[in-house]
Formats: C-alpha cells, sequence, structure tokens
C-alpha cells in the first residue's frame, strides 16, 4: 500500500482506542509499508538481473519471490484495511421484537 494511503487510514482512527488496539494497528501498519519496502528492492534486483546483470536462474528467483511478495502485500492491506474498519466502526444496537437493545 502507497505510504499515503497508509498514513490515511491511520488518522481515520480515532485517538481513544486503548493501547493494544493501538499496537495492533501500529504492527499492521509496519508490516504492510516493510512488505511494500520489500518488493520495490526486489523488483529493482529483478529489472537489473533482467537487463544482463545476472544470471537467468537469478531472475527466476527474483520473480518468483517478487510473486510471493506481492501476494502477501495484498493479504497485509486487506487485513489492515479490516483492523481500520473495526477501530473506527461504531458499535450497531440489535434490537429484538421487544425493540428493547441489546
Amino acid at each position: 500500500m502507497h505510504p499515503h494511503r497508509l498514513q490515511q487510514l491511520v488518522t481515520s482512527v480515532p485517538d481513544n482506542i486503548d493501547a493494544d488496539q493501538r499496537a495492533r494497528l501500529l504492527a499492521h501498519v509496519q508490516a504492510s509499508d516493510r512488505c511494500r519496502v520489500r518488493a520495490e528492492r526486489v523488483r529493482e534486483e529483478l529489472d537489473e538481473a533482467l537487463d544482463g546483470a545476472g544470471t537467468a536462474d537469478r531472475a527466476v528467483d527474483l520473480a518468483s519471490e517478487l510473486d510471493g511478495l506481492e501476494r502477501v502485500q495484498e493479504r497485509m492491506d486487506k487485513g489492515l484495511c479490516g483492523l481500520v474498519d473495526e477501530l473506527t466502526s461504531t458499535p450497531r444496537l440489535v434490537r429484538y421484537d421487544d425493540g428493547v437493545p441489546v
């Protein structure tokens, strides 16, 4: 996820969340950003290998690693968005037939 989008998500979370929730949010943000940075590095290395600076085996290894990182990035971003939704949503009242909230 782009760093600007990460920042938008973080700022959308209320300041009044507890320390455990804040720690979970920070862990998700750091993992997502770290995955993005690693994917960028591997993408650059792959480009160099395909420009003739490496062997074909190295290029295949890098392409495989990049594929895995891109898949993990999607999973990390989805988890982060889910957590942000959880932290920013207001609890809904459940009403039964008698109209009394639970």
